[in-house]
C-alpha cells in the first residue's frame, strides 16, 4: 500500500469558487465521480480504521480503493475492475477481513460528486488541489458534500502544510478530519452508535500518540464545525468535551513534546475552550433558574448574543489555523524526530500515567484542606486523565480504563457540581443584575451554596483515591 498524504478542509460553496478562483491558472479537470463504499453489516472495516469502495467516472471507468489508517498516515491500494465488481485478492485486505467477512461485504452507502482537480507547483513540490460539491447517500438519507482536499503528489510535505496555511489564513477552509467513508458511515447508522475505532495492539509510543492526536483533533475539528452553525447546549458541551479531550493529551504527555512544545496549539486550544466555557456557564444556570422568573429572560438574552460571539470565534482565522497547526504538530512536529521521544512500545505511556495519578492522589489525600481553586486544580487534573485513558485507547490499557473510568467520572462530575457553585456568584455579579433580577440572583446563589455538593465530592474523591490500579503502582 502507498502512503496518502492529503489535507482535507470543509466549506460553503461560494468558498470552493473564490478557491478556484484563486488557485485555478488553467482550465480544471472536471470530472463526475459515483462511489459506492462496502463493509459488513456489523462494520468491520470502520471498527479496525479500514474502508474499501469502487469509484466509477462518466466513462465507466471503475477503480477499487481500499483505504487504512488516520489522519497522513492513512495508506491506500487501488487498481481497475469492472463496474459493481468487487476484487477480494488483495493482500491488505485479506489481512483486515476474514473468509467470512470477505463474503459478508455489501453496499453500505454511495458518494456523488463534482469534481474539479489541478495542479499547483508550491516550492519543491507538486499537490493537487481538488474541489468536490455532491451528496451522500444512504439509507435514504442524504447529507452534503462540499469540501477542498490538498493532496502531496511529490515533494516535501512542508510545502504542502505552508500552502494550506496561507489559503486557510485567506479563505473560510476549516480543516475535516472525517473522511467521505466516516461520514457515510455515521449516516448509515441512522442515529445507531458507529464502531469504535480502537488502537491496535503493538504500536511504538510515537505512532499511539500521533494516532490518538488526529483522532481527537479529527472530533474536535468536526465540533467545531457543528457548532458554529449551531450553538445548541448540547453542541457546545460536545465541542468543549472534544477540546479538552485534545488538550488531556497534550498534558498528560507533555514530557513527550520537549523541546518542541506546542505553546502556540495549547493557547489556541485554551482560547477556543474558554469561549465555550462562558455559554456553559449560562447554560448552567439556565437549567437552575426559575422559567417563570426574572432572571430567566436575562441569562437568555444573554446567551443570544454569548451564542453569536461563540460562532465568529469558530469560524474566525484564529480557530482555522489552530486546528490546522495541530495537524501539522501531530504529523510532522519536532517530538516525533526527538530521540527517545517515541521510541519504545507504547505501553512504556504508562509512566506519563503515573506521574499524573501521584499528583492526583496527594491532592485527593488532602482534599478537606483544599479551597476552591485547588479543587479546581485536582478536577482538571482527573478530567485529563480520564480523558487521556478514553483516547489513548491501548488493547493493554482497556481493562484498567473499565474498571477506573466511571470513577475519575463521579469525581469528576462532583467536583464540577461544586465548582459551578464556587463560580456561579460572580458570574452573575459580572451581568450588572439589579432589583428583581439581582434578588433572584443572590437566592440561585444561595441555593447552590446550600446543596451538600462538598460532601458528594470529598466521598467521590476518596473512592477514586483508594484505588489502587496495577498500572499506576
Amino acid at each position: 500500500m502507498t502512503p496518502e498524504v492529503e489535507i482535507k478542509f470543509a466549506c460553503e460553496p461560494a468558498t470552493l469558487e473564490a478557491l478556484a478562483a484563486r488557485v485555478f491558472t488553467a482550465p480544471a479537470r472536471d470530472q463526475r465521480l459515483v462511489a459506492v463504499y462496502y463493509d459488513t453489516p456489523d462494520g468491520r472495516l470502520a471498527a479496525n480504521r479500514a474502508s474499501l469502495r469502487l469509484r466509477t467516472d462518466e466513462t465507466g471507468r471503475t477503480v477499487q480503493t481500499f483505504k487504512t489508517g488516520e489522519g497522513l498516515g492513512r495508506r491506500e491500494a487501488e487498481h481497475e475492475t469492472a463496474p459493481g465488481r468487487l476484487a477480494l485478492t488483495g493482500k491488505d485486505l485479506r489481512a483486515t477481513l476474514s473468509p467470512e467477512g470477505l463474503a459478508q461485504l455489501a453496499p453500505r452507502f454511495t458518494v456523488q460528486v463534482r469534481r474539479r482537480t489541478c495542479v499547483i507547483e508550491a516550492g519543491d513540490s507538486r499537490i493537487e488541489l481538488a474541489l468536490d460539491q455532491g451528496e451522500i447517500q444512504a439509507a435514504g438519507a442524504r447529507s452534503p458534500v462540499c469540501e477542498a482536499e490538498l493532496e502531496l503528489l511529490s515533494g516535501n510535505p512542508r510545502d504542502l502544510f505552508t500552502l494550506a496555511l496561507a489559503l486557510t489564513a485567506e479563505l473560510p477552509l476549516t480543516l475535516s478530519l472525517r473522511s467521505k467513508s466516516d461520514r457515510g458511515n455515521r449516516l448509515a447508522a441512522a442515529g445507531a452508535p458507529v464502531p469504535h475505532a480502537s488502537l491496535q495492539a503493538g504500536l511504538s509510543c510515537e505512532e499511539a500518540l500521533r494516532q490518538a492526536l488526529v483522532v481527537a483533533l479529527g472530533e474536535a475539528a468536526a465540533r467545531v464545525l457543528q457548532t458554529a452553525g449551531d450553538p445548541s447546549v448540547e453542541a457546545v458541551h460536545q465541542l468543549r468535551v472534544a477540546l479538552r479531550r485534545l488538550r488531556s493529551l497534550l498534558s498528560v504527555f507533555r514530557r513527550r513534546w520537549v523541546p518542541g512544545d506546542p505553546a502556540v496549539l495549547r493557547t489556541g486550544l485554551r482560547d477556543l475552550s474558554r469561549a465555550c466555557g462562558e455559554i456553559r456557564e449560562l447554560d448552567v444556570l439556565l437549567g437552575r433558574a426559575d422559567p417563570a422568573g426574572a432572571l430567566a429572560p436575562v441569562l437568555i438574552a444573554v446567551r443570544g448574543r454569548t451564542a453569536e460571539a461563540l460562532g465568529e470565534t469558530l469560524s474566525g482565522v484564529r480557530a482555522r489555523t489552530t486546528l490546522l497547526e495541530g495537524l501539522i504538530f501531530a504529523e510532522a512536529g519536532d517530538w516525533r524526530t526527538r530521540p527517545g521521544a517515541g521510541s519504545g512500545a507504547a505501553s512504556g505511556l504508562s509512566g506519563d500515567l503515573r506521574r499524573r495519578w501521584r499528583r492526583i492522589r496527594r491532592l485527593g489525600d488532602a482534599f478537606t484542606d483544599l479551597g476552591p481553586e485547588e479543587r479546581h486544580d485536582l478536577r482538571l487534573r482527573i478530567k485529563a486523565l480520564r480523558y487521556a485513558l478514553d483516547v489513548l485507547d491501548l488493547p493493554e490499557w482497556r481493562p484498567l480504563a473499565e474498571a477506573l473510568s466511571p470513577r475519575l467520572r463521579a469525581a469528576q462530575e462532583a467536583l464540577g457540581a461544586l465548582n459551578d457553585a464556587d463560580a456561579a456568584k460572580g458570574h452573575l455579579e459580572r451581568l450588572g443584575l439589579s432589583g428583581d433580577v439581582r434578588r433572584e440572583a443572590s437566592r440561585l446563589v444561595a441555593e447552590l451554596k446550600r446543596r451538600d455538593d462538598r460532601t458528594r465530592a470529598r466521598k467521590a474523591v476518596r473512592r477514586l483515591v483508594e484505588s489502587s490500579p496495577a498500572l499506576f503502582t
